[in-house]
């Protein structure tokens, strides 16, 4: 279980704050001591993921260096990974902004239920958990707190932006 995993590693870790688990086509999960944020995966048409985990984790960077929730974060990261995932090979292909900014307004996630459910029924031990979705459920006991991804890329979209004014991010 990735989420027990990331708890354990958490434990025994004396300067780990976070820990990241990407799970490919079902998205990532971001665990802290006292939160779960978790986002699924965007849909695309893979054609090579040679350079997505890389991307992935420049876009974790550039969230964390702009203070973005968690669950931004990893919204982020994952429409680079799979951006890149759309093109052939590294270094040349690695997502652009405007394919990124495609990607999250499609709003077309991955979102297995069945999947999610089991496994954040699985690690409701009190923390905060946060879950990307395209639709707004407001958590209560013991249940994720949903975050619309249409707020989250109303949110991201700005910074982005500015990023790429300021010679950042490419375009």
């Amino acid at each position: 279980n990735p989420i027990l995993a990331g708890q354990e590693l958490l434990r025994k870790g004396v300067r780990t704050k976070w820990v990241i688990v990407k799970m490919g086509s079902k998205g990532s999960i971001l665990i802290t001591v006292s939160s779960i944020s978790c986002a699924p995966a965007f849909k695309v048409n893979v054609v090579d993921t040679v350079g997505c985990g890389d991307s992935f984790v420049a876009a974790i960077v550039f969230g964390f260096i702009h203070n973005m929730p968690m669950v931004y974060t990893l919204t982020i990261a994952n429409a680079v990974g799979a951006a890149t995932a759309m093109g052939c090979g590294a270094g040349r292909n690695v997502a652009t902004l405007k394919q990124v900014i495609e990607l999250m307004r499609a709003a077309n996630l991955n979102e297995d239920d069945n999947f999610w459910k089991e496994l954040l029924d699985e690690n409701l031990d009190g923390r905060e958990i946060t879950f990307l979705s395209k639709m707004v459920i407001n958590g209560s006991n013991n249940k994720p707190n949903h975050v619309a991804l249409q707020k989250v890329v109303s949110e991201i979209l700005p910074k982005l932006e500015h990023a790429q004014v300021k010679g950042i991010v490419p375009s």
